[in-house]
């Protein structure tokens, strides 16, 4: 009924592999074709295709993309000479603070709006409203709930609710503006993935961190100082949104750079 078979599939993969994707992205697509088949009804030779994944990965290995990770406290020392009052600093300050409290990824800090920030006595609680990389049917990380911390300057609640403070006149003239970050020149806009991505990296870079890093390593960045410092590696998960410990201890958990 269907004409297809394993020379098909492997000619699939091989267009994957000259597009320049790695292990990991053909393996995924591998086990997406062999549901799909299976659904159809079809067999196909399930060897062969594994052999070609074992050369795709001797080839192009799915390994970490940094050997050692910068200490958080480089960009920490930093941030608490940053006042709180003007928002083009404060804007740099709370995306970084919030990414390193957190844990999350720069796509879930772009996706949050104010509606899904709340503050409840010493701590503020982040709802998480949009997919994330790692949810799935049964499993999505819904909230985040991050605490007062003793230094003002450092306190992710505190610089919150300053920058909403400051940004809540601009979204009162404007009520497109329902992002949780904003641009911090105008036209005001709901600042893009790009732009929270750029304010973060500017931040690691005026700290001193290398600039071979990139945003997104604030999160290796963060998980791997709370893991070094003691906290038990379930907890480390809980606030990541991990259901799997391999992946923290393969991807994430690194040792400082000296």
């Amino acid at each position: 009924m269907y004409d297809v078979s394993h020379i098909h599939v492997i000619n699939f993969l091989q267009f994957l592999y000259d597009s320049g994707l790695g292990y990991s992205s053909i393996n995924a697509a591998s086990s997406a074709v062999k549901t799909y088949m299976d659904l159809l009804g079809v067999t196909v030779n399930n060897e062969l295709i594994s052999r070609f994944k074992k050369g795709v990965f001797n080839t192009r290995p799915s390994l970490p993309k940094y050997q050692a990770i910068w200490n958080p406290k480089l960009v920490l020392d930093y941030l608490c000479k940053i006042s709180n009052t003007e928002l083009s600093a404060l804007s740099k300050k709370c995306a970084t603070l919030l990414a390193l409290a957190s844990c999350q990824r720069l796509s879930t800090l772009h996706s949050l709006k104010c509606s899904d920030v709340s503050f409840q006595d010493n701590q503020v609680v982040i709802h998480i409203r949009s997919l994330q990389k790692q949810s799935r049917p049964g499993f999505h990380q819904s909230h985040v709930i991050l605490g007062q911390y003793s230094d003002p300057m450092l306190c992710v609640v505190k610089c919150l609710r300053d920058y909403m403070t400051l940004t809540e006149p601009l979204r009162a003239n404007d009520p497109s503006l329902t992002s949780l970050f904003l641009t911090h020149g105008k036209p005001y806009k709901n600042a893009s993935k790009d732009t929270i991505s750029r304010w973060i990296k500017q931040t690691m870079y005026e700290a001193g961190v290398p600039q071979y890093f990139t945003a997104h390593s604030t999160r290796a960045a963060s998980t791997s100082s709370m893991f070094l410092g003691g906290e038990d590696v379930n907890v480390i998960m809980k606030c990541a949104g991990w259901s799997n410990t391999d992946t923290f201890y393969r991807f994430y958990n690194k040792s400082f750079e000296s």
